[in-house]
């Protein structure tokens, strides 16, 4: 599961470099296959799908070649909203203003400033689970402004810190920021497959059936207008039951979760684990096979 390959990056990122490390580790202990093989699940024990979320623009500019130059194709999840509409996903919004301001402990007494809460310390203690990878505070601005907060609070106070931190201008930073709609098509186009990744990649397990239904069709037209194959990754990771019954109504193929782990020969389709590129080495290790996370991250 990747998400951005850049360099100078705030965020959590993988650099080109370390990226093309990855493919090495992967290319000499994996079979890289697509979608159909595990739909189909004719895959060899050592099968590999790779993942890219968000529709960002490095992966049409940066992945997609270096991919290409080892005879390898990746799986793109682009959000429709942002690539339709030139919008900046919540997500995004969050990571850019946590990589804009240090002070993480600051951001997060902005926001219960902002958001009038009374009752803080049981505030902020629903809203820091334990995380893999990031500091208390950190988690903290992360899940108040994602889905902490009532929607009425919580999106004018994301708005009103990503424009006080970081643009003003939201239109042209999802252009530099998203995929174009003929660029989601020209990666169909190369070989690579393109699937849904939510229309306005929503928290799909916190809504009701309808809402879900909304936002699982509009995906579905997404896909089908980019040129791609209907399967999804969820946003978030957030399913519920009612999900996978309008999936499986829909004839979606296949979901990817958020889940750590590796997907067995049995494995549920549409609750397809995946291994986060924190859990891979950089370096190749002949014969050595990654039986679950591993962090061997530098």
């Amino acid at each position: 599961m990747y998400h951005y390959v850049r360099d100078g990056a705030r965020i959590h990122a993988r650099t080109p470099a370390e990226f093309e490390a990855q493919l090495d580790y992967i290319q000499a202990n994996f079979t890289v296959v697509k979608c159909e093989a595990v739909r189909t699940r004719q895959v060899p024990d050592n099968a590999c799908l790779l993942t890219f979320d968000d529709g960002l623009r490095e992966h049409l500019e940066t992945v997609a070649p270096a991919l290409e130059e080892r005879g390898l194709r990746g799986v793109f999840c682009p959000p429709a909203k942002p690539v339709l509409e030139r919008t900046v996903l919540d997500v995004q919004k969050t990571q850019f203003l946590l990589a804009n301001v240090d002070d993480h402990a600051h951001l997060g007494r902005q926001i219960v400033e902002l958001a009038g809460v009374e009752d803080e310390r049981g505030f902020r203690a629903d809203n820091t689970p334990p995380h893999r990878f990031d500091a208390p505070e950190t988690v903290f601005v992360k899940r108040a402004l994602q889905d902490g907060l009532p929607e009425g609070r919580r999106r004018p106070i994301l708005d009103a810190l990503f424009a006080e931190h970081v643009t003003g201008d939201e239109r042209a930073f999802a252009e530099e920021l998203y995929l174009t709609l003929e660029e989601c098509r020209r990666l169909v186009q190369r070989g690579h497959e393109v699937i849904g990744h939510g229309y306005e990649h929503r928290r799909l397990g916190l809504l009701d059936e309808d809402a879900q239904r909304v936002e699982i069709e509009r995906t579905k037209e997404f896909v089908e207008l980019v040129g791609g194959e209907w399967s999804l990754c969820y946003p978030y990771g957030s399913r519920n039951g009612t999900t996978l019954r309008l999936l499986s109504e829909s004839g979606c193929a296949l979901g990817l979760t958020t889940d750590v782990g590796l997907a067995g020969p049995d494995a549920p389709l549409l609750e397809l684990p995946r291994i986060d590129t924190n859990d891979l080495p950089f370096q190749v290790v002949e014969g050595a096979r990654v039986d679950g996370p591993v962090a061997e991250t530098p």
